[in-house]
Protein backbone atom coordinates (compact mmCIF):
# COMPACT_ATOMS: atom_id res chain seq x y z
CA UNK A 1 0.00 0.00 0.00
CA UNK A 2 1.41 3.35 -1.03
CA UNK A 3 2.27 5.66 1.83
CA UNK A 4 0.19 8.82 1.99
CA UNK A 5 2.07 11.92 0.87
CA UNK A 6 2.62 14.58 3.52
CA UNK A 7 5.39 16.40 5.38
CA UNK A 8 5.77 16.67 9.14
CA UNK A 9 7.91 18.87 11.35
CA UNK A 10 7.96 19.70 15.06
CA UNK A 11 8.43 23.15 16.58
CA UNK A 12 9.25 24.00 20.21
CA UNK A 13 6.44 26.30 21.31
CA UNK A 14 8.90 28.86 22.64
CA UNK A 15 10.35 29.31 19.14
CA UNK A 16 6.91 30.46 18.03
CA UNK A 17 6.35 32.61 21.12
CA UNK A 18 9.56 34.50 20.33
CA UNK A 19 7.83 35.79 17.18
CA UNK A 20 4.11 35.79 17.98
CA UNK A 21 1.87 35.89 21.02
CA UNK A 22 -0.17 32.80 21.88
CA UNK A 23 -2.47 33.78 24.77
CA UNK A 24 -4.28 30.96 26.52
CA UNK A 25 -1.84 28.28 25.41
CA UNK A 26 0.72 28.30 28.22
CA UNK A 27 0.36 24.53 28.51
CA UNK A 28 1.71 23.94 24.99
CA UNK A 29 5.34 22.76 24.84
CA UNK A 30 5.52 21.54 21.24
CA UNK A 31 3.66 22.01 17.97
CA UNK A 32 3.52 19.31 15.30
CA UNK A 33 2.97 20.81 11.85
CA UNK A 34 1.87 18.82 8.80
CA UNK A 35 1.53 19.83 5.15
CA UNK A 36 -0.73 17.77 2.89
CA UNK A 37 -0.62 18.13 -0.93
CA UNK A 38 -3.61 18.69 -3.19
CA UNK A 39 -2.23 19.54 -6.63
CA UNK A 40 -3.71 17.62 -9.55
CA UNK A 41 -4.37 18.30 -13.22
CA UNK A 42 -6.74 21.18 -13.80
CA UNK A 43 -10.27 19.84 -14.22
CA UNK A 44 -12.54 20.75 -17.09
CA UNK A 45 -15.93 22.34 -16.64
CA UNK A 46 -17.65 25.61 -15.99
CA UNK A 47 -17.50 26.71 -13.31
CA UNK A 48 -14.92 25.32 -10.87
CA UNK A 49 -13.28 26.18 -7.55
CA UNK A 50 -9.52 26.55 -7.24
CA UNK A 51 -7.83 23.16 -6.81
CA UNK A 52 -8.07 23.16 -3.01
CA UNK A 53 -11.84 22.88 -3.43
CA UNK A 54 -11.89 19.95 -5.86
CA UNK A 55 -12.44 17.19 -3.33
CA UNK A 56 -13.65 16.78 0.24
CA UNK A 57 -13.45 19.62 2.75
CA UNK A 58 -9.82 19.69 3.83
CA UNK A 59 -10.74 20.82 7.35
CA UNK A 60 -12.44 17.49 8.05
CA UNK A 61 -9.83 15.47 6.14
CA UNK A 62 -6.88 17.00 7.97
CA UNK A 63 -8.56 16.77 11.37
CA UNK A 64 -8.95 13.01 10.91
CA UNK A 65 -5.37 12.54 9.70
CA UNK A 66 -3.94 14.65 12.51
CA UNK A 67 -5.86 12.54 15.03
CA UNK A 68 -4.05 9.54 13.59
CA UNK A 69 -0.70 11.33 13.93
CA UNK A 70 -1.48 12.16 17.56
CA UNK A 71 -2.46 8.55 18.24
CA UNK A 72 0.65 7.06 16.67
CA UNK A 73 2.83 9.54 18.61
CA UNK A 74 1.16 8.51 21.86
CA UNK A 75 0.14 12.05 22.80
CA UNK A 76 -2.03 12.42 25.90
CA UNK A 77 -2.92 16.11 25.95
CA UNK A 78 -3.24 17.78 22.58
CA UNK A 79 -5.41 20.05 20.45
CA UNK A 80 -5.81 19.89 16.69
CA UNK A 81 -6.10 23.09 14.68
CA UNK A 82 -6.86 23.38 10.97
CA UNK A 83 -7.05 26.81 9.31
CA UNK A 84 -9.06 28.58 11.99
CA UNK A 85 -6.80 29.31 14.93
CA UNK A 86 -4.92 32.00 16.82
CA UNK A 87 -1.65 30.61 15.44
CA UNK A 88 0.07 31.67 12.23
CA UNK A 89 0.13 28.35 10.39
CA UNK A 90 2.54 29.43 7.67
CA UNK A 91 5.03 30.74 10.22
CA UNK A 92 4.76 27.45 12.10
CA UNK A 93 5.29 25.50 8.89
CA UNK A 94 8.44 27.50 8.18
CA UNK A 95 9.74 26.99 11.72
CA UNK A 96 9.01 23.27 11.29
CA UNK A 97 11.25 23.13 8.22
CA UNK A 98 8.42 22.21 5.87
CA UNK A 99 9.25 24.91 3.34
CA UNK A 100 9.79 28.63 2.87
CA UNK A 101 7.39 31.53 2.44
CA UNK A 102 7.25 32.54 -1.20
CA UNK A 103 6.72 35.91 -2.79
CA UNK A 104 3.09 34.88 -3.29
CA UNK A 105 2.91 34.65 0.56
CA UNK A 106 2.29 30.88 0.37
CA UNK A 107 4.31 28.09 1.92
CA UNK A 108 6.46 26.45 -0.77
CA UNK A 109 7.61 22.92 0.07
CA UNK A 110 10.42 21.03 -1.71
CA UNK A 111 8.23 17.97 -2.38
CA UNK A 112 4.83 19.45 -3.22
CA UNK A 113 5.44 23.07 -4.12
CA UNK A 114 2.84 25.48 -2.75
CA UNK A 115 -0.20 23.26 -3.31
CA UNK A 116 -0.49 22.21 0.33
CA UNK A 117 -2.91 22.69 3.19
CA UNK A 118 -1.55 22.93 6.72
CA UNK A 119 -2.70 21.40 9.98
CA UNK A 120 -1.20 21.58 13.47
CA UNK A 121 -1.23 19.63 16.71
CA UNK A 122 -0.60 21.52 19.95
CA UNK A 123 0.72 19.29 22.72
CA UNK A 124 2.31 19.37 26.16
CA UNK A 125 4.74 16.66 25.06
CA UNK A 126 8.44 17.54 24.91
CA UNK A 127 10.32 15.88 22.06
CA UNK A 128 14.03 14.96 22.10
CA UNK A 129 14.59 16.63 18.72
CA UNK A 130 12.98 19.50 16.84
CA UNK A 131 12.95 20.65 13.23
CA UNK A 132 14.86 23.62 11.87
CA UNK A 133 13.65 26.28 9.41
CA UNK A 134 14.40 25.71 5.75
CA UNK A 135 16.77 28.29 4.31
CA UNK A 136 15.46 28.97 0.79
CA UNK A 137 13.72 31.73 -1.13
CA UNK A 138 12.21 32.75 -4.47
CA UNK A 139 15.44 34.49 -5.44
CA UNK A 140 14.86 37.01 -8.22
CA UNK A 141 11.70 35.30 -9.53
CA UNK A 142 8.60 37.51 -9.48
CA UNK A 143 6.33 35.69 -11.94
CA UNK A 144 3.49 35.57 -9.43
CA UNK A 145 3.68 39.33 -8.94
CA UNK A 146 3.59 39.98 -12.68
CA UNK A 147 0.82 37.49 -13.47
CA UNK A 148 -1.61 38.39 -10.68
CA UNK A 149 -4.53 39.99 -12.57
CA UNK A 150 -5.53 42.20 -9.64
CA UNK A 151 -1.96 43.27 -8.70
CA UNK A 152 -2.57 41.90 -5.20
CA UNK A 153 1.13 41.03 -4.80
CA UNK A 154 2.59 44.33 -5.99
CA UNK A 155 4.45 45.98 -3.13
CA UNK A 156 3.51 43.21 -0.72
CA UNK A 157 0.27 41.29 -0.27
CA UNK A 158 -2.97 43.29 -0.42
CA UNK A 159 -5.67 40.89 0.74
CA UNK A 160 -8.56 43.13 -0.31
CA UNK A 161 -7.31 42.99 -3.92
CA UNK A 162 -6.80 39.21 -4.01
CA UNK A 163 -9.32 37.42 -6.23
CA UNK A 164 -9.38 34.44 -3.90
CA UNK A 165 -10.36 36.69 -1.01
CA UNK A 166 -12.96 38.52 -3.08
CA UNK A 167 -14.77 35.28 -3.94
CA UNK A 168 -15.26 34.67 -0.22
CA UNK A 169 -16.59 38.03 0.94
CA UNK A 170 -19.33 40.54 0.21
CA UNK A 171 -16.97 43.22 -1.09
CA UNK A 172 -18.30 46.18 -3.05
CA UNK A 173 -15.09 46.61 -5.04
CA UNK A 174 -17.15 45.55 -8.03
CA UNK A 175 -14.67 46.26 -10.87
CA UNK A 176 -12.18 43.76 -9.43
CA UNK A 177 -14.75 40.99 -9.79
CA UNK A 178 -14.67 41.66 -13.54
CA UNK A 179 -11.28 39.88 -13.50
CA UNK A 180 -12.80 36.52 -12.54
CA UNK A 181 -12.82 34.05 -15.45
CA UNK A 182 -13.54 30.48 -14.38
CA UNK A 183 -12.97 30.00 -10.63
CA UNK A 184 -15.97 30.65 -8.39
CA UNK A 185 -13.99 30.07 -5.19
CA UNK A 186 -10.33 30.78 -4.68
CA UNK A 187 -7.69 31.45 -7.33
CA UNK A 188 -4.69 29.42 -8.49
CA UNK A 189 -2.96 31.88 -10.81
CA UNK A 190 -0.02 32.72 -8.54
CA UNK A 191 0.54 29.00 -8.03
CA UNK A 192 0.12 27.99 -11.66
CA UNK A 193 2.96 30.27 -12.76
CA UNK A 194 5.32 29.34 -9.91
CA UNK A 195 8.39 27.37 -11.08
CA UNK A 196 8.43 25.47 -7.78
CA UNK A 197 5.15 23.80 -8.75
CA UNK A 198 6.39 22.32 -12.02
CA UNK A 199 6.19 18.54 -12.02
CA UNK A 200 4.38 18.43 -8.69
CA UNK A 201 1.34 16.18 -8.97
CA UNK A 202 0.87 14.36 -5.65
CA UNK A 203 -2.34 14.72 -3.69
CA UNK A 204 -4.38 12.94 -1.05
CA UNK A 205 -7.09 10.71 -2.51
CA UNK A 206 -9.68 12.63 -0.48
CA UNK A 207 -8.80 15.73 -2.50
CA UNK A 208 -9.42 14.10 -5.88
CA UNK A 209 -11.76 16.07 -8.14
CA UNK A 210 -15.45 15.21 -7.84
CA UNK A 211 -18.15 16.16 -10.33
CA UNK A 212 -20.15 18.07 -7.73
CA UNK A 213 -17.39 20.68 -7.79
CA UNK A 214 -18.74 21.95 -11.12
CA UNK A 215 -21.34 24.65 -10.55
CA UNK A 216 -23.71 26.19 -13.08
CA UNK A 217 -26.16 29.04 -12.84
CA UNK A 218 -29.02 26.62 -13.50
CA UNK A 219 -28.02 24.55 -10.49
CA UNK A 220 -27.68 27.61 -8.28
CA UNK A 221 -31.12 28.73 -9.38
CA UNK A 222 -32.54 25.37 -8.28
CA UNK A 223 -31.07 25.76 -4.79
CA UNK A 224 -31.71 28.07 -1.85
CA UNK A 225 -29.77 28.95 1.28
CA UNK A 226 -30.76 25.75 3.08
CA UNK A 227 -30.43 23.27 0.22
CA UNK A 228 -27.08 24.77 -0.79
CA UNK A 229 -25.66 23.99 2.63
CA UNK A 230 -27.15 20.49 2.60
CA UNK A 231 -25.79 19.66 -0.85
CA UNK A 232 -22.28 20.99 -0.27
CA UNK A 233 -21.79 20.30 3.44
CA UNK A 234 -18.69 18.23 2.67
CA UNK A 235 -17.08 20.93 0.52
CA UNK A 236 -14.75 23.59 1.88
CA UNK A 237 -16.56 26.35 -0.03
CA UNK A 238 -19.92 25.75 1.68
CA UNK A 239 -19.08 28.21 4.46
CA UNK A 240 -19.31 31.28 2.20
CA UNK A 241 -23.04 30.61 1.84
CA UNK A 242 -25.54 30.52 -0.98
CA UNK A 243 -25.76 34.21 -1.80
CA UNK A 244 -22.04 34.88 -2.20
CA UNK A 245 -21.75 31.76 -4.33
CA UNK A 246 -24.68 32.88 -6.47
CA UNK A 247 -22.99 36.27 -6.85
CA UNK A 248 -19.79 34.56 -7.97
CA UNK A 249 -21.54 32.43 -10.59
CA UNK A 250 -23.50 35.40 -11.96
CA UNK A 251 -20.29 37.45 -12.18
CA UNK A 252 -18.57 34.62 -14.07
CA UNK A 253 -21.51 34.35 -16.45
CA UNK A 254 -21.35 38.09 -17.09
CA UNK A 255 -17.58 38.00 -17.58
CA UNK A 256 -17.96 35.19 -20.12
CA UNK A 257 -20.90 36.81 -21.97
CA UNK A 258 -23.36 34.10 -20.91
CA UNK A 259 -26.06 36.13 -19.19
CA UNK A 260 -28.37 38.99 -20.10
CA UNK A 261 -29.65 41.97 -18.16
CA UNK A 262 -33.11 40.47 -17.73
CA UNK A 263 -31.72 37.42 -15.95
CA UNK A 264 -29.53 39.54 -13.68
CA UNK A 265 -32.54 41.65 -12.84
CA UNK A 266 -34.47 38.51 -11.91
CA UNK A 267 -31.89 37.52 -9.30
CA UNK A 268 -31.54 41.13 -8.14
CA UNK A 269 -35.24 41.33 -7.29
CA UNK A 270 -35.28 37.84 -5.79
CA UNK A 271 -32.57 38.78 -3.28
CA UNK A 272 -33.28 42.47 -2.83
CA UNK A 273 -33.07 41.95 0.95
CA UNK A 274 -29.26 41.87 0.65
CA UNK A 275 -28.10 45.44 -0.17
CA UNK A 276 -24.56 44.42 -1.22
CA UNK A 277 -25.95 41.80 -3.62
CA UNK A 278 -28.51 44.24 -5.03
CA UNK A 279 -25.82 46.86 -5.68
CA UNK A 280 -23.51 44.35 -7.35
CA UNK A 281 -26.30 43.25 -9.70
CA UNK A 282 -26.99 46.91 -10.46
CA UNK A 283 -23.33 47.36 -11.35
CA UNK A 284 -23.41 44.33 -13.67
CA UNK A 285 -26.56 45.56 -15.39
CA UNK A 286 -24.97 48.92 -16.12
CA UNK A 287 -21.79 47.25 -17.31
CA UNK A 288 -23.66 45.02 -19.73
CA UNK A 289 -25.82 47.89 -20.90
CA UNK A 290 -22.72 49.91 -21.70
CA UNK A 291 -21.17 46.93 -23.46
CA UNK A 292 -18.12 46.87 -21.18
CA UNK A 293 -16.89 43.32 -20.74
Amino acid sequence: MKKEPFRLGIVPADAYRERRKAPGYDWVKSIIVCAFPYRQAKAQGRYLPARFGYGSDYHAVLSAKLEEVARTRGLSRYEILVDRSAFDEKLLAWLAGLGFLGRNTLLITPEFGSYVVIGTILTDHVFPEYSRPLEASCGECDLCVKKCPSSALAGGFNRESCLSFLTQVASEDFPRYDLLKDAYYGCDICQEVCPHNRGKDEYLREFEFSDDSVLTLAEMESLNRKTFQEKFKNKNFAWIGYLKMLRNIIVLEANNNNINIKKIEYFQKLHADAPWFYRHMEYLKKRLKNGAQ
